[in-house]
């Protein structure tokens, strides 16, 4: 998620003037463990087949790798920042990637399924944490003369990356290798970036302490929350599709593994152009780059049970869902960024939140469907939610646009 590098205006001095204490390699390395830490999320979408095929349990079950992480992220995402009071947010950071190695590193040795579980759990908690704590201390750990906005968009691309590559990467490796390979090499990731955070990052004492009352902040501003509204049924159904990639692919259309993992690279570089578009597009008007994504959304469910089963028809699917998820993440912090500047900072946790509260509800959900019933039925299920939140782009935020910046 990440906003333009240009919506640093009058309206957010209060962001701008957080003090510089860092350099290069202190907000490169948060940035890279933003990338490893939700690369690890997303790995297991890329491999429930190889999990569920190894441990002889069912695709829906194999989803709850996806659905506990996401689970313990969420709540961690609010309580790590609200308990964490006046612990210096370096031994945090550091803290939480020490349990994001553990985490992997207990996933890629496993013997059974609930110490799978097990580490998808702990690893929910270095997400949630981390990924809640790091967006808004990216202003501190950049260097000087650097404006926070662009702090902020370095940072927040590590974790738009890992959200579009950490599939195809998973999915490779584990064709090639095994999906505990993967996990392996994360493991690995992990451990060289503690080490780069333990040399390079400043001292990061709170400026204040994040109150309860505060996490909503964001939600009752009444534009932002606008945005926050729409972006909940079009997360929701990506979510629930987007867990359930690759054996739609295999089951429902018969496609090999080798193919199956060239269509998430394509997915993951169109994720890419997705996020520069939006990045460029939510700049003119943040509303219009939401509609265009929820529309390339509901082109594609509609479309991938119909057309899929021809390799083009499946190609050129496959890159409009890239494209259009490479948008939102993005579009979810300009939209902020533009809206309500000021309470970025305080907000950001409840915006975690509500990521991590979708991808459980959405992998969960959609593993319902792909048990009861099967692939098709769950591409079908989640259009209503992309049409709906095309609508109250067209009503509930009718005629809202991007403030004029100095």
């Amino acid at each position: 998620m990440s906003p333009p590098n240009s919506i640093c205006s009058d309206k957010n001095q209060s962001i701008t003037s957080i003090p510089h204490q860092g350099s290069w390699l202190a907000i490169l390395s948060v940035a890279l463990s933003a990338f490893a830490l939700v690369t690890g999320e997303f790995l297991a979408v890329g491999v429930l087949n190889e999990i569920a095929h190894d441990f002889q349990i069912s695709i829906g079950t194999a989803g709850w790798t996806v659905t506990i992480t996401a689970i313990t992220g969420m709540f961690s995402a609010l309580l790590i920042p609200l308990s964490a009071k006046s612990l210096d947010r370096r031994y945090l950071l550091l803290i939480l990637m020490v349990i994001m190695v553990i985490a992997n590193l207990l996933t890629a040795l496993a013997s059974n399924f609930t110490l799978v579980l097990l580490g998808r759990l702990l690893l929910g908690i270095s997400i949630g944490g981390f990924w809640a704590t790091a967006v808004a201390l990216s202003g501190r750990v950049a260097p000087a003369h650097l404006p926070i906005a662009k702090a902020t968009a370095l940072v927040a691309s590590g974790v738009t990356l890992a959200s579009v590559l950490g599939v195809p990467i998973g999915t490779w490796l584990s064709h090639y290798s095994s999906w505990r390979t993967a996990f392996i090499i994360i493991t690995v990731m992990g451990i060289i970036l503690f080490f780069m955070q333990l040399r390079y990052l400043p001292q990061l004492k709170p400026s204040s302490a994040l109150q309860l009352k505060e996490l909503p902040v964001l939600i009752r501003h009444p534009i932002a929350r606008k945005g926050w509204i729409i972006f909940i049924f079009i997360g929701l159904a990506h979510f629930a599709a987007y867990s359930y990639f690759a054996p739609f692919f295999k089951f429902q259309l018969g496609y090999s593994d080798g193919f199956i993992s060239s269509l998430l690279l394509i997915f993951g570089v169109s994720g890419i152009l997705g996020n520069a578009f939006a990045g460029y597009m939510g700049q003119i008007n943040i509303r219009y780059t939401f509609a265009l994504a929820g529309l390339a959304f509901a082109i594609s469910f509609l479309c991938l049970p119909l057309f899929a089963i021809h390799i083009a028809a499946a190609v050129l699917l496959t890159a409009l869902w890239g494209f259009a998820w490479g948008i939102i993440p993005t579009a979810v912090n300009i939209w902020m960024f533009v809206h309500a500047p000021e309470s970025v900072e305080k907000g950001m946790p409840m915006i975690t939140f509500t990521f991590l509260i979708l991808i459980a509800l959405g992998s969960a959900l959609g593993g319902l469907i792909v048990d009861y019933f099967n692939s098709n039925v769950l591409l079908f299920g989640v259009l209503p939610l992309t049409l709906f939140s095309i609508f109250l782009i067209f009503t509930l935020a009718r005629g809202l646009n991007n403030p004029t910046v100095e």
